[in-house]
């Protein structure tokens, strides 16, 4: 649009003139446009370089075209100290900047993710040349990938993977061949609550203008208590308190608490069953005896067929099947912890509290969702752990 010598004119007059645009634009067009033809019949006089002409009357301006605008005049002087040119073209010129997203880079990037998808954003940028935000912003808006936490499971051993299978079979076809509630089984399990307890690391933020530099200190050995409870269709049994090691005889006195509880529960169906896991303090002949002696074939329990010749075989390496593990521990936490107790008491009466919180309706929601979607998700999964299914 406007000559080389047109350019360098506008940047030595927008120094001259102290960076004033207006000014600038004046004397551009005192230089550059050329007065426009004066009527012969009204002309008085003309001159070259003269801006006006008198008509009869009155005071008349020609007709001139204005110069560049204030913001091309700006854009070129910063264009020439940023590059020292004035050329038009696309060295250093406002507009549409180079980018790195070509489709050999999203090729490259795509290579390296299908030989190795836990490459970092920085190795791959390493491997490619490019910026990380370059790398990312192929990653995201290209290849629409986006990085995903691993989680990390306990092992399962083969033999504990077709425990879990059959255990599941069994169960299902009790349920839909001989109409067995699973309401009717006390889900049981313990679980250590820690007085300086963590309920979730990703949600620690501090927003504020500066970074205050806080950290949370945690003690090497944390004052904690082993809380046990029972949860079925009826609602929550516990939760019951061991500030000690867990032993067999401290689970037989946890077994008597919840017994004497159960029995004065109203509207107890005739039969109930009764579910643990398979801690080993939970499988002593202690233990079993007691349970047979209240619950009788009606226990789902790791090796109590094999010591009193009845019952079902819990299936072992299985948290994911029992309500405690996948529902009441974590909302309990969620619930006590944010509240920073004190001492022990003040944790145990917390829990209390957060027990108490719990509806019936709710746990009724938990058993259904334990027989619609548990069992028959373990069997898809083949006995492997299937939460990425059930999420």
């Amino acid at each position: 649009m406007y000559s080389i010598e047109q350019r360098v004119f506008l940047v030595l007059e927008y120094h001259r003139l102290k960076e004033s645009p207006t000014a600038t634009r004046r004397s551009f067009q005192a230089r550059f446009n050329p007065m426009s033809p004066i009527p012969p019949q009204t002309a008085l006089s003309t001159e070259a370089g003269l801006r006006r002409f008198r008509a009869p009357g009155r005071v008349q301006r020609v007709n001139v075209p204005k110069g560049p605008d204030a913001k091309t005049i700006r854009t070129l002087f910063a264009k020439f100290q940023r590059t020292g040119s004035v050329t038009d073209d696309l060295v250093g010129n406002v507009g549409r900047q180079q980018t790195a997203v070509t489709p050999e880079n999203v090729a490259r990037v795509s290579g390296i993710i299908q030989q190795n998808p836990m490459s970092s954003v920085r190795r791959i940028a390493s491997e490619t040349g490019l910026k990380r935000s370059s790398t990312q912003k192929i990653l995201r808006k290209s290849l629409h990938m986006f990085p995903f936490k691993i989680q990390t499971h306990q092992a399962i051993p083969v033999r504990a993977v077709q425990q879990r299978v059959d255990f599941a079979n069994q169960m299902l076809t009790m349920i839909d061949s001989e109409g067995f509630d699973v309401g009717c089984i006390w889900f049981t399990d313990e679980a250590h609550f820690h007085l300086n307890g963590i309920v979730n690391k990703q949600n620690w933020r501090f927003w504020g203008s500066e970074n205050p530099y806080w950290c949370e200190a945690k003690p090497l050995y944390s004052p904690k208590v082993t809380v046990w409870a029972a949860v079925c269709s009826r609602g929550i049994i516990g939760p019951f308190f061991v500030r000690e090691t867990v032993t067999s005889e401290r689970y037989v006195a946890i077994l008597e608490q919840f017994v004497a509880t159960q029995q004065m529960l109203e509207d107890r169906p005739r039969t109930e069953w009764f579910m643990q896991d398979g801690a080993r303090p939970h499988r002593t002949e202690q233990v079993f005896r007691f349970l047979d002696e209240y619950f009788g074939n009606r226990v789902i329990a790791l090796e109590f067929p094999k010591f009193t010749g009845a019952g079902m075989d819990g299936p072992p390496y299985s948290p994911d099947l029992t309500p405690c593990d996948y529902f009441l521990w974590g909302t309990l936490k969620d619930n006590v912890y944010p509240k920073h107790p004190d001492t022990l008491d003040e944790l145990e009466s917390a829990i209390c509290v957060a027990c108490e919180s719990i509806s019936v309706e709710t746990v009724r929601n938990v058993m259904a969702y334990f027989i619609l979607l548990r069992l028959r998700h373990l069997c898809c999964a083949n006995g492997e752990h299937f939460e990425n299914i059930v999420m």
